[in-house]
């Protein structure tokens, strides 16, 4: 596991965000204000990336370096959300698909469900069956500001 070295918060269009990174990259992105005893920082530019992704500049994150802990499968899932373009949506039982089995739909859910950089590995991408809004970890009306954002069709620009 990456052991964070720096935070950093910033506000948003959906309240504070705390950025947390280790030599390597970003280990976590959380809502809200996470108090770390780690000192301030932002050795890998998240904060303006960020920044440019609100503002409208939706491949601002892509080139970010990440760290986050996690097994296999679940950096497997990640990664392939992080293929997900932005304005378009996929669902738990296709992503199960793209990695090789469908019936992986639950696991997959799981690894989002524990993804430790929303936004960044944009998990708020998944829906379920009919493009239902399903679970995500800072809420549904955060995941539907997110979808709105992006310009996903069917979601109202916030």
């Amino acid at each position: 596991m990456a052991t964070p070295t720096a935070a950093l918060v910033l506000d948003s269009p959906l309240g504070p965000l705390t950025v947390l990174s280790a030599p390597t990259g970003l280990t976590e992105l959380r809502f809200g204000h996470a108090g770390q005893a780690v000192p301030a920082g932002d050795p890998h530019g998240a904060g303006p990336a960020l920044v440019a992704w609100f503002a409208g500049a939706l491949g601002a994150l892509d080139g970010l370096p990440l760290a986050p802990d996690g097994t296999l499968f679940q950096r497997a899932v990640w990664d392939r959300l992080r293929a997900v373009p932005a304005g378009q949506t996929t669902t738990y039982g296709e992503l199960a698909r793209a990695l090789g089995s469908v019936r992986k739909a639950r696991a997959v859910g799981q690894a989002s469900a524990t993804n430790p950089l929303p936004i960044i590995v944009p998990c708020h991408r998944l829906v379920g069956r009919d493009d239902r809004l399903v679970g995500y970890t800072g809420g549904l009306e955060k995941k539907r500001w997110l979808l709105a954002h992006e310009g996903a069709p069917g979601f109202l620009v916030p």
